[in-house]
């Protein structure tokens, strides 16, 4: 199974004067392509925690996607810690440079160019309609955090992702969750699958969510079944008929 972590970069984050998108977005995405992911971390724009996080993380997983730090200001630290953390130094791109100057033509600044530094050894690259190619590290994959180009640039490389699926069934309960929580335990061993169980307070017409996961329908179904016969009727609300792929 393919396995995944993102890298959140930016002071803004953390003092909460921005609120990121990127992380819920992709999580989605990631599941909807069948990869597992690990691990979400928001640190701060600070080149040593940027370097120890990603070379923590890099071995760990199949693919680490970081958001944020590539502009042009000086809070821009992602591409040389990047570069710091495998050892490499950071050279310029002929390619990111000639399109940065084609874009500002005689807007054009120094710090600009900043934006056509990457860590020697990266590869670009440019498909769907996106303007400016994915920078791609050894198995980084460096993303702006501006949420719309953040998106565009995933879309444009998500099927190199693809790995299989995820399916998922939930059933509703009025139910305590203690109540039913040796039987959840059951399942999960019984059918090999991952059974979550999310308890509500509010005004829902269920008191527990019961999720079924699974690589593949049929054990997803079978432990639906058992679960639905092993319950009274009364405290089922409803259920998902079928297995259907998540994400």
């Amino acid at each position: 199974m393919r396995t995944a972590a993102i890298v959140l970069i930016g002071n803004e984050l953390l003092s909460g004067k921005i609120r990121d998108e990127n992380a819920a977005w992709l999580t989605g995405r990631l599941r909807a392509l069948g990869v597992q992911l690990r691990r979400v971390v928001m640190i701060p724009d600070e080149p040593d925690v940027i370097v120890d996080e990603l070379r923590r993380l890099a071995p760990t997983v199949d693919d680490v996607f970081t958001s944020g730090g590539v502009g042009p200001t000086h809070d821009d630290l992602t591409i040389e810690s990047v570069a710091a953390a495998f050892g490499v130094p950071v050279v310029r791109s002929p390619r990111l440079e000639a399109i940065l100057r084609a874009h500002f033509a005689e807007r054009l600044r120094p710090d600009h160019l900043r934006m056509a530094d990457v860590p020697e050894g990266t590869e670009l690259i440019e498909g769907g309609e996106i303007r400016w190619p994915v920078v791609h590290f050894r198995n980084l994959w460096i993303l702006p955090g501006v949420p719309q180009i953040f998106r565009a640039k995933f879309d444009a490389i998500a099927d190199r992702f693809r790995d299989g699926a995820f399916f998922l069934r939930s059933v509703y309960l009025d139910a305590d969750e203690g109540a039913v929580a040796p039987l959840l335990r059951a399942l999960q061993a019984r059918f090999a699958v991952e059974v979550g169980s999310y308890p509500r307070i509010d005004a829902a017409d269920h008191r527990v969510r019961v999720t079924i996961e699974a690589r593949a329908a049929a054990p997803v179904d079978a432990a639906a079944a058992a679960l639905l016969e092993s319950l009274p009727a009364e405290q089922v609300v409803r259920a998902d008929e079928a297995a259907r792929p998540a994400g």
